[in-house]
C-alpha cells in the first residue's frame, strides 16, 4: 500500500464519523452498503457504500485490506455483527 492509501483504521475513523456526521446507525449504514440485501457486503458493495457516503473511491486492494481486517469469520464478506462490532470499538 502506498502512503497515501487508506489503512483498515482510517477507514473504520471515516465511517465513525460519517455515523456521527450523517445521524446514521450502524445498522442504516449496512443497509446502504448491502445493495443485494443478502445480509452480507461484498468487496463492490464496500466499495459502492464508501464512494456513495464519504465520496472516496478506495482500489481493490485497499476495500480487500478493509474486508480482511473486519471478517472475523473469514468468509471474504462482511456481516453486519462484525460491522457493528468494528465500528463500536474504540468508542
Amino acid at each position: 500500500m502506498s502512503d497515501d492509501a487508506w489503512t483498515a483504521n482510517e477507514a473504520l475513523s471515516n465511517l465513525r464519523n460519517a455515523l456521527g456526521e450523517k445521524g446514521m446507525s450502524i445498522d442504516d449504514m449496512f443497509g446502504q452498503f448491502d445493495a443485494d440485501s443478502d445480509g452480507t457486503i461484498n468487496g463492490p458493495e464496500l466499495h459502492h457504500g464508501i464512494r456513495d457516503i464519504l465520496g472516496d473511491v478506495l482500489s481493490p486492494g485497499q476495500i480487500s485490506e478493509i474486508i480482511k481486517a473486519l471478517d472475523a469469520n473469514e468468509d471474504h464478506r462482511i456481516d453486519v455483527a462484525e460491522l457493528r462490532q468494528a465500528l463500536q470499538e474504540e468508542e
